[in-house]
């Protein structure tokens, strides 16, 4: 379902279009419409994110939709370079925002994505994978993801999670780490 201009771009201005844009490509992802089908450009678009991100050791494991479940139980971010560079991201992030003045571009963005995301991923999660938890961990997913891609949209001028908003438009699953080994749908 597609929101248009969930923030008022007259009270923020430029910025606020770039954040709608963003929200707008969110919303109107079908999630996990491609879960299960193996993809090169997938992979393609994991590894220019990890590039993007300063990742370089990681491999990637593709697992189909029935081994979701079991595979969220083993998400892990020890060990995980990924982990390590994700865990600061957030920080670095608002210091940017901040130093910009957006911070309550920011507050209306966490406030108002995960709401605008939320029906969409759950409707999927649920006609997808049918396992509560599973469900519960994938709605949390989006709407992480969600902020994340929305807020480096605000704070950087090449945003890395664009390569993951794509890869979610395309219906595939980036589950996250076991450590080095990142799982994909």
């Amino acid at each position: 379902m597609a929101l248009a201009g969930i923030i008022n771009e007259e009270k923020y201005g430029t910025d606020a279009r770039s954040a709608n844009e963003m929200i707008e490509r969110l919303t109107s992802i079908e999630w996990y419409s491609q879960v299960g089908v193996k993809c090169s450009e997938a992979e393609k678009k994991v590894n220019q994110f990890m590039s993007a991100i300063g990742v370089s050791e990681y491999k990637i494991k593709w697992i189909s939709a029935a081994q979701v479940s079991e595979a969220i139980s083993c998400l892990s971010f020890e060990r995980s370079m990924l982990w390590e560079v994700l865990k600061e991201l957030p920080d670095q992030l608002k210091e940017k925002i901040d130093a910009s003045g957006s911070e309550k571009l920011l507050a209306d963005i966490v406030d108002k994505v995960p709401d605008a995301v939320f029906h969409g991923a759950y409707k999927q999660a649920f006609n997808t994978f049918r396992d509560e938890k599973a469900i519960k961990f994938l709605v949390g997913h989006a709407m992480y993801i969600s902020i994340l891609a929305c807020t480096a949209e605000l704070a950087c001028e090449e945003n890395p999670f664009s390569f993951i908003v794509e890869l979610l438009a395309d219906g595939h699953l980036p589950l996250g780490p076991e450590g080095n080994t990142f799982y994909l749908l």
